[in-house]
């Protein structure tokens, strides 16, 4: 029983998020002009509308879904994988369609209009960077074990249910992991983790302060798509090992930290 419960979480972490638009007006919740991002700490997916949520100077308010039985999502009868952002009104599913519509709401397709290098990027980042996190990050018990420590920052979760997060989730995530390896073709997850992070380090090392070379001044989407993969491993060994091996990577991630950071204060 535990382990089918666990089984549940890991699917619901791993899941990429969807392709198809999925917008609805509130009808189950109260509607509300105030915006909610309902998450998961170590998400990729998450952390991708969390730094454009963060630059585009949105103030939102972050819940935690507790992975076990998702009682945050209870109003949500159709939908229970994470990221769900509530929008000015608007319940909106998945990453890319939250950042869609943030752009739509917002009319920012103007600060940031299409092309072919933020398009790269943006696909390099849920495509290619964001699912090999877990299996880095969950690749041994302990380290699976210690990925979940987040949740005893939850002031929502009790102290049961934080240990039982911890737990069962640690365990589904190890053996997800394995799945993922086995899905993707990777004997070494460490490996495949350093392959896509010399792509990221080969590009930065041209000189452009930013993903997109055309863009001198402010990042792009590409750049806030990778910078919130690699946000979601802060105070991780896995996030530290790859600030110390790629300089390009750590002085491009450094500046995007303080360039959001700014952004956000914006919202204060």
């Amino acid at each position: 029983m535990m382990f089918a419960r666990g089984s549940k979480i890991a699917s619901s972490l791993v899941s990429r998020t969807p392709t198809t638009s999925r917008l609805r007006s509130l009808s189950t919740v109260e509607k509300t002009k105030e915006n909610t991002l309902y998450q998961y700490a170590i998400c990729p997916f998450c952390n991708i509308v969390k730094a454009t949520l963060d630059y585009s100077q949105t103030p939102y308010n972050a819940i935690e879904v507790n992975p076990l039985n998702k009682k945050e999502l209870k109003w949500s009868e159709e939908y229970k994988k994470v990221p769900i952002a509530s929008l000015e009104g608007d319940v909106i599913y998945g990453s890319a369609e939250i950042v869609e519509g943030l752009l739509t709401k917002h009319n920012d397709k103007e600060l940031w209009p299409p092309s072919k290098q933020t398009e790269k990027w943006t696909k390099y980042a849920m495509d290619d960077l964001a699912p090999l996190l877990y299996p880095n990050l969950c690749n041994t018990l302990p380290n699976s074990y210690n990925a979940f420590g987040y949740v005893h920052g939850v002031d929502t979760f009790s102290t049961a249910e934080k240990y039982s997060i911890q737990y069962i989730g640690s365990l589904a995530m190890y053996f997800a992991a394995s799945k993922i390896k086995k899905k993707r073709g990777i004997d070494d997850v460490e490996e495949a983790l350093r392959g896509a992070l010399v792509e990221l380090e080969e590009h930065l090392k041209r000189g452009s302060p930013f993903l997109n070379s055309a863009s001198k001044t402010e990042p792009d989407l590409g750049d806030l798509f990778v910078f919130g993969v690699l946000r979601g491993l802060e105070g991780l060994p896995v996030h530290d090992k790859v600030m110390v091996e790629f300089d390009s990577i750590s002085n491009w991630y450094q500046s995007m930290d303080s360039i959001v950071k700014e952004q956000k204060m914006g919202t204060a």
